[in-house]
This record gives structure tokens, C-alpha cells and sequence, in this order.
């Protein structure tokens, strides 16, 4: 018979307090245990939410990411988050200033010609048309004659300053035509109205309408303007004369503008007549004036100080670029759209 050896029993009341003294020492080392077992809970986020803790052998369950934190690590507690940058709204490119183009064009009977056209600041940059004004000079002059007599500069300076609305000059070259032939077929009208405006039309955004076309000229230049307005004035809202040399004694009465003028029906056309008091052709001008005024024909006349010169020209293209400007609205929505 083999003998068993005894173990000593314990007491009922030891055993339960040693599984108490267990079960506290177990509940304080879990790892990852609240201290709390029930209660808010502040999260990132800084919404309170409810936590219970379940009593279990099983590992804490590992909190969950916010759907919204997916795309990028969730910043810890003590990391700022940056503000967005600000990005600044792209400054607006400034408006080219205005600039002189030459240009050339081909008449079927005078040939290969020349001129310039000032083409005003921001051109072409909202798809509108402009109002132009054509420019004739003396016989002795050229193409260049009127940008340096300063009316480019002066337009420029007016566009500018919101003082008239952009606007297109041009400035043409005579040629032998201009200086030999005194108006009708054959000369230098035709060449205007054949093939220079629609060159000039057919090339920029000019103003193809009555509404936007102007004449202008001065000495010889000037009776072309006032010829060519007077025998088309349906083609025109405004004319110029200044320092106008109506002495063409090849000139009849359906061309000469001393006649035209009071002939000829000329409707709204716009006329400004000025001269030096001492120019040697202030008798032909001026008598223009007083039949028109005795015919009730509305018109500018301007008699200022002055002789048939240069200087006389240059101290008032201020003067005649604003008068043109004048027919014509400053709000560029008014005018028709450029077609290409």
C-alpha cells in the first residue's frame, strides 16, 4: 500500500482572500485600463462621447480614425494645424499704351500709298469697333504731317484721361493725286472713299458706318475733307475744315464746297470751319461761313489768332480732337462688336 503524502488545506475565508488580493493586483497592471470606468471621454476632435469599459482578458480595442482624417495622419494634440494660405487674386495686366502703325494700300489709279493710323490704348481688347477720323494735309506734307503737328499726343493724352473716347486716326498721304486732281472720278475722292477706308476698315476694327467716320483735314487737305463730306455726307457724321484752301479754279460748282455746301442736302453732318485771322485764305473760308449761316446751314466757326503755319496747327489739334470725340458715346458697350 503506498503512502500519500498530505498537503496542508487552507481555510475557505484564506482562499477567498487571496483571490480578492489576485483579482485587485490583475486589475491594476492591465494594461491600457481606464481609471474611469465610466464617463465622458475627450477625444481630437472635441466631441465628449460616452465610454463604457467592458471586463474582459481580450486586448483594448484600438481607437478608430475619423473618415475624415483618411487622407492624412491625424495630427497629434499639441500640433497646430496651419491655416490655409491665402492666395492673392492675379493682378490685372495694365493696358498697353497707345502706339502709330504704318500701313499701305493700293489705289487702281494712283498707285501704291501710304499712312499712318494711332491705334489708342487697350485696342482691340474688349472685341469692339472704334470711331476713326481720317486726316488730309497741305500740299507740301506727307503722311507724317499731322503726328507732328500733336494730335496723336494730344488723343493720347485725352483717352487717357477719360476725357474722350478711344478713338482711331488716320493719317494719310496725298500723293501726286491729291496736289492734280480737284475731285470726282479719277481723283484723290475716289481713292478715299474706293480704297483707303475700305483698306482701313478692312484691316482694324474701324467703325464701317456713317456713325464712326470722320474727315479732317487742313490747308489743301482741308478742301479734300470738306469737298469729300459735302458730295457723301451720308457717309459721315462730322467734317473739318481747318485753314481750308477752297482756291481750286479747277473746282466747278458740283465740287467746289463753296457751292456743295448750300446745294447739296447735307442732313446731320456735323462741319467745323476755323482759320487764322491773318491767313491769306481767311476770305475764301470765312465767306463760306457767312453763306451757311445765312442759309441756316448749322456749323462751328472759330476765327482765332494766328497765320497759315505750322505753329497755328499745333496750338489747336487739342482743339479739333476733342470736337470730333464729341459724336461719339465714352461707354464702349455702345459700339457694335469687331467682326474678324
Amino acid at each position: 500500500m503506498k503512502c500519500l503524502r498530505q498537503r496542508p488545506l487552507l481555510s475557505g475565508l484564506a482562499l477567498l482572500v487571496l483571490a480578492g488580493l489576485a483579482g485587485a493586483l490583475a486589475i491594476s497592471i492591465q494594461p491600457g485600463w481606464p481609471t474611469t470606468l465610466l464617463g465622458p471621454t475627450s477625444h481630437d476632435d472635441g466631441i465628449s462621447q460616452p465610454t463604457s469599459v467592458a471586463f474582459s482578458s481580450e486586448e483594448p480595442a484600438q481607437p478608430t480614425t475619423p473618415i475624415w482624417a483618411l487622407t492624412s495622419a491625424t495630427p497629434s494634440p499639441s500640433t497646430a494645424v496651419p491655416d490655409p494660405t491665402f492666395t492673392p487674386a492675379a493682378t490685372p495686366t495694365p493696358c498697353p499704351p497707345g502706339q502709330v502703325v504704318a500701313g499701305r494700300y493700293t489705289s487702281a489709279i494712283a498707285g501704291d500709298m501710304r499712312y499712318r493710323i494711332y491705334l489708342p490704348p487697350c485696342y482691340g481688347l474688349d472685341g469692339r469697333v472704334y470711331p476713326a477720323v481720317y486726316l488730309f494735309a497741305g500740299n507740301i506734307h506727307d503722311e507724317t504731317a499731322w503726328e507732328g503737328y500733336g494730335i496723336v499726343a494730344a488723343a493720347e493724352a485725352a483717352i487717357q484721361a477719360g476725357e474722350i473716347p478711344p478713338l482711331l486716326l488716320i493719317m494719310s498721304d496725298g500723293g501726286w493725286i491729291a496736289n492734280n486732281t480737284s475731285g470726282g472720278p479719277g481723283s484723290f475722292e475716289a481713292v478715299v472713299l474706293n480704297d483707303l477706308i475700305p483698306a482701313v476698315e478692312q484691316d482694324y476694327c474701324a467703325w464701317a458706318d456713317a456713325a464712326g467716320r470722320a474727315l479732317g483735314g487742313l490747308s489743301r487737305g482741308g478742301y479734300w475733307s470738306l469737298m469729300i463730306a459735302f458730295r457723301q455726307p451720308e457717309l459721315f457724321v462730322s467734317v473739318g475744315g481747318h485753314s481750308a484752301a477752297l482756291i481750286d479754279s479747277y473746282a466747278g460748282p458740283d465740287l467746289n464746297p463753296q457751292y456743295t455746301a448750300l446745294s447739296n442736302d447735307l442732313g446731320d453732318l456735323r462741319i467745323y470751319l476755323d482759320i487764322g485771322e491773318r491767313d491769306w485764305l481767311r476770305p475764301q473760308v470765312q465767306k463760306l461761313h457767312e453763306d451757311m449761316t445765312a442759309a441756316g446751314i448749322t456749323h462751328t466757326w472759330t476765327l482765332n489768332p494766328g497765320e497759315h503755319a505750322d505753329d497755328y496747327w499745333t496750338s489747336h489739334v487739342n482743339d479739333y480732337i476733342r470736337w470730333y470725340a464729341v459724336a461719339w458715346p465714352s461707354d464702349r458697350q455702345h459700339y457694335p462688336v469687331c467682326s474678324p
